[in-house]
């Protein structure tokens, strides 16, 4: 098999998968928030700051808001991978495009390392916040995990910022010879 046929093919089936990952993480997170326990729904690190029992409405909507925001990222790197697949798909592997779908897919994963932290930071207190109460707990801190889509995220940046480059170059050189 042909190298470009691999491509497209795995590139096909890439596609797919990045479907499938969208569309459970948006249904995990509207399920967490409509559940009627949602401590069973958190990972176990925030489900200790939820209060035993149901949880307000105004408290849901919330917790919603802020799972939005890691949500949206993974959601944009997700579409930047698709179009990257899509463009390998039809065979298009160093087009113009490319470097700037690379770009896009690296400022998802930048943004998704942000978008963790600040969740990570700001669910705590959306479950532990009560009027009146002296107690609430802000965390502050960024996991490796984060860092690491922070490194990633500004390293795939910097591979569509040369693949950019490397393409308009070789326009340069195909006008010239």
């Amino acid at each position: 098999m042909h190298k470009d046929m691999q491509v497209a093919k795995s590139s096909r089936r890439i596609r797919y998968l990045v479907w499938l990952a969208g569309i459970v993480s948006a249904g995990a997170a509207v399920l967490r928030w409509l559940a009627p326990e949602t401590r069973s729904w958190l990972p176990p690190t925030l489900a200790a700051f939820a209060p035993s029992g149901p949880l307000s409405p105004a408290r849901r909507l919330a917790g919603f808001g802020v799972e939005l925001l890691p949500l949206a990222a993974a959601v944009y790197a997700l579409a930047a991978l698709h179009r990257i697949c899509t463009a390998y798909a039809g065979g298009d592997l160093f087009g113009e495009q490319i470097g700037t779908h690379y770009r896009s897919f690296g400022i998802g994963l930048f943004l998704l390392g942000i978008g963790n932290g600040l969740y990570t930071a700001m669910m705590p207190t959306v479950l532990t916040f009560v009027p009146g109460s002296t107690r609430l707990a802000i965390p502050l801190g960024l996991s490796s995990a984060d860092l690491y889509l922070l490194i990633v995220g500004g390293a795939v940046m910097l591979v569509g910022g040369v693949m950019g480059e490397a393409h308009r170059i070789h326009q340069d050189n195909s006008e010239i010879v």
